[in-house]
């Protein structure tokens, strides 16, 4: 099978994690996938690198004729069977491409779990019955996409996935590069500095938390330079927590951070199914998460490996954070069930399968 996936912005976020793995473990069972975008990035970089066919143009909303017949023209001449579009905008792209190309096949993955405004909801109505599946990465998603105008009939629930690591390593390397004592309790986020991760609710989350508890804890954020990074810089001064929150910036060694760490917190006031979760479990470490999207799945749904806290509690957030610091076999029994549960649950291969099988 042809594989196209379509991508406006191929940079270095959960979707482009969710594309790189399906386009690595599909051309490893003899599918051919390819990549179309418009703006590069790490992913377009990676895919490039390694070999894949790739077609960049632009994709703006104000093109969009143009580019679905670009896209058409790129799909016939590779026969491509499969356009599988990440967001929105590159749904209707995919969807009007057929107008040019009537013997493909469109798939779309929802990854934002937001409701959208009344024109968003129209368009759905018009475009999304001629998707041949749309993906929900989470069990709130799906029915987001049902609210927002997407034929129900379209839909189904595939959740986010990883290669299963089955053991938890605990080195305190990472965090001793920083200064941190070895009896200080560690906690780390994996987090871009923009409104809907929710940094602000951390910090004051945080703050509660260092005036329950006597005990030592540093706080990692790992993420790139976004629009809040000066002004959460500045938060953390204010609120007297210099000492124990380290922002991290971009960095490609959050394995090494995630095995320091006693505890993954999730802040987030919009949530999909978040890789990151997704990496802390994978490691071994118990959850702090907001109730958003796919984190109740990830954290107490079935096999519990964690805490969901109603998003704006700071109180009931550091009551959690609190609650792991203390209770040694509490963090014991959650991080034995965060790596049964990608094994039983998140298993990355089967999930890629379950995607295949929605192209068909």
């Amino acid at each position: 099978m042809n594989i196209l996936y379509l991508i406006n912005f191929a940079g270095k976020a959960g979707t482009e994690k969710y594309v790189l793995n399906l386009m690595h473990i599909l051309s490893e069972r003899g599918e051919t996938c390819h990549l179309a975008y418009n703006v590069p990035g790490q992913l377009s970089e990676t895919i490039s690198a390694e070999g894949f066919p790739c077609f960049r143009f632009d994709m703006s909303a104000k093109n969009a004729l143009s580019a679905a017949k670009k896209l058409a023209g790129y799909c016939r001449a590779n026969a491509v069977d499969v356009i599988h579009a990440q967001y929105p905008m590159e749904n209707v792209i995919a969807i009007l491409s057929k107008r040019f190309y009537r013997s493909v096949k469109v798939v779309y993955t929802a990854h934002l779990t937001i409701y959208q405004n009344m024109k968003w909801k129209i368009l759905n109505r018009i475009v999304t019955p001629f998707d041949h599946r749309v993906i929900a990465v989470c069990r709130q998603g799906a029915d987001i996409l049902a609210a927002n105008g997407v034929k129900k009939d379209r839909i189904r629930v595939i959740c986010n996935g990883i290669e299963p690591s089955g053991e938890r390593v605990y080195d305190r390397s990472f965090a001793r590069e920083f200064g941190v004592p070895d009896e200080t309790f560690v906690m780390s986020i994996m987090a871009r500095y923009s409104p809907e991760k929710g940094l602000p609710f951390l910090l004051a989350s945080l703050a509660k938390l260092r005036r329950k508890t006597q005990k030592p804890f540093v706080c990692f954020i790992a993420g790139d330079k976004g629009e809040e990074f000066d002004d959460i810089a500045v938060m953390i001064t204010n609120s007297g927590l210099g000492d124990c929150v380290i922002q991290l910036g971009f960095r490609r060694d959050t394995d090494r951070m995630l095995k320091s760490s006693d505890l993954y917190l999730n802040t987030s006031s919009s949530e999909a199914m978040s890789f990151a979760i997704l990496e802390a479990m994978n490691a071994g470490v118990p959850l702090v998460v907001t109730d958003v999207g796919g984190n109740p799945d990830l954290a107490v749904k079935n096999t519990v490996c964690g805490e969901a806290v109603k998003f704006g509690d700071s109180d009931a957030f550091s009551d959690a954070m609190l609650e792991l610091m203390e209770n040694d076999a509490l963090r014991s029994e959650y991080s034995a069930n965060a790596l049964k549960k990608v094994s039983e649950e998140f298993d990355l291969r089967k999930l890629a399968s379950d995607v295949f099988e929605a192209y068909k």
